[in-house]
């Protein structure tokens, strides 16, 4: 059997003006718990830590 597809959401980055990118369903889950939880403070190092991933992980993306 081949694998399924990947589900797509629509993830608001923004909502005045409204901007909405498409990003797996686990992708979704993440970046919404990472814009819960870092609603008042984020640290430096998880800055830092997401520059790196981009880095690593950019000239891999896909666009869905």
């Amino acid at each position: 059997m081949g694998s399924k597809p990947p589900v797509v959401q629509g993830h608001h980055i923004s909502y005045d003006p409204a901007v909405v990118v498409g990003v797996t369903k686990g992708e979704h889950l993440v970046l919404t718990r990472l814009q819960w939880y870092c609603k008042k403070q984020v640290s430096r190092g998880l800055i830092t830590a997401l520059k790196v991933f981009i880095a690593l992980n950019e000239s891999k993306a896909k666009e869905l």
